[in-house]
């Protein structure tokens, strides 16, 4: 894995060392002196490089490429060796030029020259080494000076500066210098004087801007009161102290800039500190931020009530004061959490929690920790919920939800009951009609046997009232919810109403391969019988039933629709038609008792959705229904 992570840092860097490394392969493909190509002191103006300047080049950019980018041993190595040729190099030369000892090869460069890639080459050899990142990182800042001192000698043409009192240095290995040492400066960008720049704290901020105003502001100067000493516009004596002026005014002005600007950065600070108090002391649970140790730093009013503390009791203690001792070390396991994962908010237990007030009781809360991450550290908001009137409700809640099944329960029984007792009358009545016609018929006159078969009638719709009724009360008992495939019910219906579709010639017409989903088979079988009955029978005597079945997953639910060509509902009638026993049509039009769509609303309510119905008289229907895709 290379050391320089980020994507933009690596391009930049072989940028560079392409640079360079191309740079310096022009100059040696122009040969030695460099009477050739944009290099030659003819064309520039400027001092050469040395031919073993460029081969140093070479070997250090290779160097470093290696090293910033491979983390194997082999790239180690080839790395630390080409780091100490060039090491090597530099000392024979520095020798050469110090101590008068003359070398059978001949150098060209300059000791300061050889001094920068002795540096380098130290810094890069070490450069992977964790624990030597300040020793590096000072390194690097030497050559950068000393690189930024010719460049400036170089453009003012001062020969002090570039010279130094040795050979001169050229400008262009002044430039690769500095950019080989800054960049490398950038891998531990945040130790030394680099840290200083690249930070993200206000110190930072200020360090960027004031340096580049700074430098641009010196140099200006400096270059003015050259100009002036050379072309003798002024004594040396007021150029001085001009000088002095300018830097006081130049100072001013950066000063008055910084004030303001750290000023401004001030009161926003402080009104978002302002902010966020007034946002915890409003909010209507208590808050409660503590530091990495669990010491309480802040708490709302919220807190001080729902505890029974005052907040200078609670402030400096550790948070584990408001929890029962069997929860601390829980809490301490997912405050370890909050840390390792900043991103992630953490809650306290899975089950039932308690907290613990300055009288002794506990009380049933939610906790909440949530990691608050500020310039100085990370600290932890920790959100605690009395919910001891929630509890009290889902009590009552559970309470009520028992006494309705028990309810529903007796009037299930009751419902059962009843139409039993019901039918019991119902049939004795029709047993003595049947017995007066079989017993009296021939004494029996025209009138009577009317009234007979009148009441005969009477009684077997009852009859079927009672058992539709039975029929409703018992829907959904003794359910049992399996994964079902509602295309292969749907054919089971289509088979058992064979009889009734061949005799009115009916078409069923499925325009979707219907899905499979958990559901109560029977019930649905019964929805899915009703619906195409009832689209059967409600049509224009001589026209031919076509029912069209299509579904649709939406929002975790299907959604079903039988649509007919039959004679249609009034808008105004599509809900009174699923209210139990009610009827649209005479019972001399199409028979029934009027409970069908009746169970078929309780069946889809049943299964977590809804019917309704979608139609115009004369038109034909939609019924649609919804099934929630219950999950297994």
């Amino acid at each position: 894995m290379p050391i320089l992570s980020r994507r933009r840092d690596r391009n930049i860097t072989m940028f560079i060392l392409a640079l360079i490394i191309t740079s310096s392969v022009y100059i040696l493909f122009y040969g030695w002196g460099l009477k050739k190509g944009i290099f030659n002191p003819a064309i520039s103006g400027n001092l050469p490089i040395a031919i073993d300047s460029a081969y140093c080049f070479i070997l250090i950019s290779l160097s470093f490429l290696f090293s910033v980018n491979y983390t194997s041993t082999v790239s180690m190595s080839i790395s630390r060796v080409l780091s100490a040729m060039v090491f090597a190099w530099g000392t024979m030369l520095i020798i050469d030029s110090l101590a008068y000892i003359e070398f059978p090869l001949i150098f060209g460069m300059s000791p300061q020259t050889a001094l920068c890639f002795n540096l380098l080459a130290a810094s890069f050899f070490f450069i992977n080494t964790v624990k030597r990142k300040i020793v590096i990182q000072c390194l690097l800042h030497m050559v950068t000076f000393v690189a930024s001192i010719v460049v400036i000698g170089h453009t003012f043409k001062l020969p002090e500066l570039y010279r130094m009192g040795f050979v001169p240095m050229a400008l262009y290995s002044a430039i690769g210098f500095l950019l080989l040492s800054v960049t490398a400066s950038c891998i531990h960008r945040k130790v030394g004087i680099t840290g200083l720049f690249t930070g993200k704290l206000i110190g930072n901020m200020m360090a960027r801007r004031l340096f580049l105003k700074i430098l641009i502001a010196t140099l200006a100067a400096g270059y003015l009161r050259l100009l002036s000493h050379r072309n003798g516009w002024i004594s040396p004596e007021l150029g001085i102290a001009l000088l002095t002026v300018t830097f006081l005014i130049i100072s001013l002005i950066l000063i008055w800039n910084t004030s303001n600007m750290l000023n401004t950065i001030d009161r926003k600070r402080k009104m978002a500190e302002e902010n966020f108090r007034t946002a915890v002391e409003a909010a209507p649970y208590s808050l409660i931020i503590s530091d990495r140790g669990g010491i309480i730093r802040m708490i709302n009013k919220k807190t001080a009530l729902l505890y029974g503390y005052k907040k200078k009791e609670l402030i400096g203690q550790n948070i584990k004061l408001l929890l029962p001792d069997e929860l601390h070390d829980t809490y301490d396991t997912i405050r370890k959490k909050i840390y390792a994962y900043p991103a992630r908010p953490q809650t306290v237990g899975s089950n039932e929690i308690f907290a613990k007030r300055k009288s002794g009781t506990e009380f049933p809360a939610e906790l909440l920790l949530t990691p608050v991450k500020t310039s100085i550290d990370m600290f932890t908001l920790t959100t605690v919920i009395d919910i001891t009137l929630r509890k009290a409700q889902e009590e009552i809640i559970k309470k009520q939800v028992t006494e309705l099944q028990q309810k529903n329960e007796e009037l299930e029984q009751f419902n059962y009951i009843s139409s039993h007792d019901l039918q019991e009358p119902l049939r004795t009545v029709a047993n003595y009609i049947n017995l007066l016609e079989e017993d009296y018929g021939d004494q029996l006159n025209g009138d009577i046997k009317i009234h007979l078969a009148t009441m005969g009638a009477a009684i077997g719709r009852m009859a079927g009232v009672v058992c539709s009724l039975l029929e409703f009360g018992k829907l959904g008992r003794n359910r049992k919810m399996v994964s079902t495939n509602s295309h292969l019910i749907l054919g089971h219906v289509i088979t058992d109403l064979g009889n009734l579709i061949k005799s009115k010639n009916a078409q069923i017409i499925t325009e979707c391969n219907l899905p499979e989903f958990y559901a109560y088979e029977t019930e649905l079988r019964q929805l899915f019988q009703n619906l195409i009955n009832n689209a059967i029978k409600f049509t224009n005597e001589g026209t031919m039933p076509c029912i069209r079945i299509a579904c649709r997953e939406e929002d975790g639910y299907f959604r079903f629709s039988v649509s007919d060509n039959g004679i249609g509902i009034r808008k105004e009638h599509a809900n009174k038609i699923f209210h139990i026993f009610q009827r649209l049509n005479s019972e001399d039009e199409f028979e029934g008792h009027g409970i069908g769509l009746a169970n078929c609303k309780k069946i889809a309510e049943m299964h977590g959705g809804k019917i309704w119905v979608e139609s115009e008289p004369g038109k034909g229907s939609t019924f649609i229904f919804t099934i929630l895709n219950f999950k297994s």
